[in-house]
């Protein structure tokens, strides 16, 4: 997989750009989710687009009958998540096996991921059907998690893959290598691996790096680390990730996948994160600006005096 890259594309005549929508809502979004949903729709209707809702969600306006989809079976070329970065990641998991873009709408908090606001709806969908708007790619990570030569989980995540304690009162020690090469042996309430649309997540509080999207890179934060010299590393992320819990180690760990996917690990087992062979195709509004978004998400333009 190439970098992530990002292009306008433009749609001179009045066929959609897309066809085929898809509709992904947030489980209890309550008011909020069905007006949304009703512009959406709405504007749907208006540029003859086809729309379905994602079978096993809620219909947040029972009024409006609605078609259904599968996301195992996704026959659709765009789908908009409507709720925030949490139903995001979990859409994206499953969305990056059928390399179709995806555009999200903010009923969360800060919305690094689904960018489009709530009132900007209908402006920014009626322009993005019109073939105004600008494609990323985003890769994913993949974790496999091993145990006596056998592979007991293994799941992706597209923010992070952290390591830490069950017991949030304990620290966890470990080493970490790198392609086989060790890195260090550290205690520490645990570790981060992100990309870099995680890097503004977990990572961020933890005093890690905000890594640019366009960076075939791989964010390691360490989780309070009981050797200050300890600092975030940023590699390539072609490289293989492996970390094992030390023999004496207090309790068991946990191993989480976007903070939604948990599986237990325990000393013997080795983590093993790489790059995901699959990516995820997000849709901007056109004139998406990055470090704009950074700004407006982190208040760095706020004034302070």
């Amino acid at each position: 997989m190439k970098p992530s890259s990002s292009s306008a594309s433009e749609q001179p005549d009045a066929t959609p750009a897309f066809s085929r929508l898809g509709i992904i809502v947030k489980p209890d979004g309550g008011d909020p989710l069905a007006e949304v949903y009703r512009n959406l729709v709405a504007v749907a209707e208006e540029h003859g687009v086809e729309w379905a809702l994602e079978e096993e969600a809620e219909n947040p306006a029972p009024s409006i009958q609605a078609q259904r989809f599968s996301r195992d079976r996704v026959d659709r070329d765009l789908i908009v998540v409507i709720g925030g970065d949490g139903t995001m990641l979990n859409a994206a998991r499953c969305l990056c096996l059928h390399d179709v873009p995806i555009l999200g709408v903010n009923l969360g908090r800060l919305g690094f991921l689904a960018d489009v606001s709530p009132n900007e709806v209908q402006r920014h969908l009626s322009a993005i059907l019109e073939g105004r708007y600008t494609e990323e790619r985003r890769f994913l990570l993949q974790g496999s998690l091993m145990r006596n030569d056998t592979r007991i989980m293994e799941s992706v995540a597209l923010n992070d893959i952290t390591f830490k304690m069950r017991d949030p009162a304990r620290m966890v020690e470990f080493e970490m290598s790198i392609d086989g090469t060790l890195v260090n042996q550290q205690r520490s309430d645990g570790v981060v691996v992100c990309t870099p649309t995680g890097s503004t997540a977990y990572a961020l509080s933890a005093g890690g790096p905000l890594i640019a999207p366009d960076l075939h890179a791989v964010g390691i934060v360490s989780i309070c680390p009981h050797t200050l010299s300890y600092r975030p590393i940023v590699v390539d992320a072609r490289h293989l990730i492996e970390i094992r819990p030390v023999e004496g180690s207090r309790g068991g760990g946990v191993v989480s996948f976007d903070g939604q996917l948990n599986q237990p690990l325990e000393y013997g087992d080795v983590l093993a994160i790489s790059k995901y062979e699959h990516d995820i195709r997000l849709i901007h509004p056109a004139g998406h600006d990055h470090y704009s978004l950074l700004r407006d998400k982190l208040c760095w333009s706020e004034q302070t005096f």
